[in-house]
């Protein structure tokens, strides 16, 4: 987090330091954030949040967190950090963090995406104002733009450097012919990949509520819409082996609720939690 300043031989604390996700409201998060003020960010997983704010409390002047919240066990010392002159603002959308927005440094909004929240903390910069607009689309599963499905894709292809660095240089969401070509190719991928885990999705009944349980490790998303259109479900959990994580989507269960009871959370339509060090079955 420290930068050396020229001409001097010891570090200085950075002024202000965002902390956000790594998906795609996160890196849209960063975007706006580099072109609405030109600061450094660092995109952190979701069992990291804590370790991370911790860190750049001793580090930077001002910590911004988005899209993410912190534990109630931290609240000391964002409380220490502001009693010492320092800043701390917290942007969230998820129900697990609603409990927080009693703090004058948190904000918690539902019905906003991190990345949104974050437009408007900046000062709500023109230029990325369509940008900030797609990507709350895609968060909050409104889909009401193709262009935002296109723009969580490309994140997948060019990886968080390249697509930060894309569009904060040019924020525009108009894609080159290269990127288009490049989504064309990838849909067709992950259509294969939806067709074949369609095949090996189980269907139980919950509480009344069918689900679809199946093992994926890409394109999550997708294939849980997929799963609830082509069979009929209200709601799915998509286990990743690999990362020994669950993701919950839902349209007549709150799924937020399923995940803040294993440690994790969301929103009502889409949460997650880890399954690391836990009965699986």
């Amino acid at each position: 987090y420290r930068h050396r300043h020229p001409g001097v031989g010891h570090t200085v604390a950075i002024k202000r330091l965002l902390l956000t996700h790594t998906d795609l409201d996160g890196a849209g998060g960063a975007v706006v954030w580099s072109v609405g003020t030109g600061e450094p960010y660092r995109l952190i997983e979701n069992g990291e949040v804590d370790a991370a704010v911790a860190a750049a409390l001793k580090d930077a002047q001002v910590v911004v967190l988005a899209d993410h919240s912190i534990s109630w066990d931290l609240v000391p010392a964002v409380e220490a950090h502001i009693a010492a002159g320092g800043g701390f603002t917290m942007l969230d959308h998820h129900k697990s963090a609603i409990g927080l927005a009693t703090h004058p440094w948190a904000t918690v909004d539902l019905a906003r995406s991190g990345a949104g929240l974050l437009y408007d903390f900046v000062g709500r910069p023109p230029a990325v104002a369509d940008f900030a607009a797609l990507v709350e689309d895609h968060d909050l599963w409104r889909h009401s733009d193709p262009r935002s499905a296109q723009l969580a894709a490309l994140l997948g292809l060019l990886g968080h450097d390249r697509f930060i660095e894309r569009f904060t240089r040019d924020p525009q969401v108009e894609f080159t012919a290269g990127e288009l070509l490049l989504m064309e190719v990838e849909n067709r991928r992950r259509e294969d990949y939806i067709e074949r885990k369609l095949t090996q999705a189980e269907v139980v009944e919950r509480g009344g509520r069918r689900w679809a349980i199946c093992f994926a490790e890409q394109y999550q998303s997708d294939l849980a819409e997929a799963l609830m259109e082509r069979l009929g479900v209200g709601a799915t959990a998509i286990v990743n082996a690999s990362k020994a994580t669950v993701s919950l989507r839902g349209r007549d269960v709150d799924v937020s609720l399923i995940g803040r009871r294993f440690g994790g959370g969301g929103h009502a339509r889409a949460a997650a939690f880890s399954a690391a060090g836990k009965d699986l079955e």
